[in-house]
């Protein structure tokens, strides 16, 4: 821990040096650094706060309904006070919207491990339990977690690669996550990579992902006629490719020209970064024309100023926070990082709405969640393009409600923590 801090310390002259260069780097460490607390009173006498501790937006949408359980009523007459520390903007963004208003909750910014910031917010907010989400490994946290409480790893991951980097720093890493209570992992293989790190056995137990948990938002009658009324073709068969990679989009355009020969399927592509928008476009080009395609932003443009709009074959989403919205409009859904060795993207949303996603051979990042879909024929696993083909001359949703109600373990992860 000394050594650690030592090295902090130094660190932090380099940061200094670089900010006075860079003021995008001198918000963001001011941001998290020098915090105000102020002097209000979040806890009544007596009361003692729980600290949820995640990196990003994505993490804080799989702890929503964690966070909603702590706080309801865990003793009969009072609610729970919860502190949420997130690192990024965007999850921050997202924290402050969902909950600036509940009186019961306090954000803040990570303060980057920093010692003395971190002693300060344990002191403070008498913190008796720490959930941690997912596996970020911070020494202060942990030390001043365990020192206040009990600490709580939960939905925990571990792959291999990590495995390998962790191993290197195999003493600190160890001293470290052996502070925790219990960790909570996603898969009996993150069990025994987190094993391999000579951690207590009797501390780690598997349970579900937590993304079994989340609640994903449906699309209302009127916005289902909005886009039926203007960009989805709804005499047609749509397929929607969601979170796709490089070469992804050229696999489906092809299987495209294939199968759409009597015009009865539409193709909507979103793309995962949105900076390779232009990349997609000439990959149209190389094999349909400009007619055959818009993007998201031009269809709806068209509409503001009433200008025919022909629904076209292909549309390519350039517009972040709708593909939920597609999924739920599907005939066919592709789930993308996975005909690429990228690993694979979240096939929980096509199936809450009870499509059931196509994927490739590619799926170690969501390895488990697969087995589970699998285990009752709720996934189809393509390797090349004349089994896609083969497979959209079909038409096939599920029912998906027991598989979520049956994989859904967060009341025994919160039995653990109580």
């Amino acid at each position: 821990m000394i050594l650690y801090n030592l090295l902090r310390f130094l660190l932090y002259f380099i940061i200094i040096i670089l900010s006075i260069f860079n003021k995008k780097l001198l918000k963001f460490f001011k941001s998290r650094l020098f915090q105000k607390m102020g002097n209000d009173k979040f806890l009544n006498n007596n009361e003692k706060a729980i600290l949820i501790h995640f990196s990003s937006v994505g993490e804080f949408n799989l702890s929503k309904e964690l966070i909603e359980k702590i706080l309801q009523n865990r003793n009969a007459g009072e609610n729970q006070k919860v502190i949420l520390s997130v690192m990024t903007d965007t999850g921050f963004s997202a924290v402050n919207k969902k909950y600036s208003e509940n009186k019961n909750v306090k954000i803040f910014y990570f303060p980057l491990d920093d010692f003395f910031e971190i002693k300060k917010i344990y002191k403070k907010y008498k913190i008796e339990k720490t959930i941690v989400v997912e596996t970020e490994i911070w020494p202060n946290l942990y030390y001043f977690a365990a020192k206040s409480g009990e600490l709580f790893i939960v939905n925990g991951r571990l792959t291999e690669k990590k495995l390998k980097s962790y191993l290197k720093f195999g003493w600190l890493i160890r001293k470290t996550l052996n502070r925790a209570t219990k960790i909570m992992v996603q898969s009996i293989s993150d069990k025994e990579r987190y094993e391999k790190l000579g951690l207590d056995k009797n501390k780690i137990k598997v349970y579900k992902n937590l993304k079994y948990s989340i609640k994903y938002s449906k699309i209302s009658g009127e916005q289902k006629k909005y886009y039926y009324d203007t960009i989805v073709n709804k005499n047609k068969k749509v397929i929607v490719c969601g979170s796709t990679r490089p070469n992804e989009e050229r696999i489906w355009l092809e299987v495209f020209k294939k199968i759409n020969i009597d015009n009865e399927y539409q193709l909507v592509l979103v793309p995962r970064h949105l900076e390779r928008i232009n990349e997609i476009e000439n990959i149209i080009l190389e094999k349909f024309s400009k007619d055959d395609y818009s993007l998201l932003s031009q269809i709806e443009k068209n509409i503001t100023e009433a200008k025919t709009n022909n629904r076209e074959k292909i549309v390519v989403v350039d517009k972040m926070g709708v593909l939920t919205d597609f999924y739920q409009l599907a005939d066919f859904v592709f789930v993308g990082g996975t005909f690429v060795d990228i690993g694979g993207h979240s096939i929980l949303e096509p199936l809450y709405y009870g499509k059931k996603p196509i994927i490739g051979k590619y799926f170690q990042n969501i390895e488990e969640i697969v087995k589970d879909a699998k285990e009752l024929g709720f996934i189809e696993i393509i390797e090349n393009e004349d089994e896609i083909v083969r497979y959209l001359k079909k038409s096939e949703n599920v029912d998906t409600k027991s598989f979520f109600e049956k994989n859904n373990q967060i009341d025994k992860i919160l039995e653990e923590i109580h």
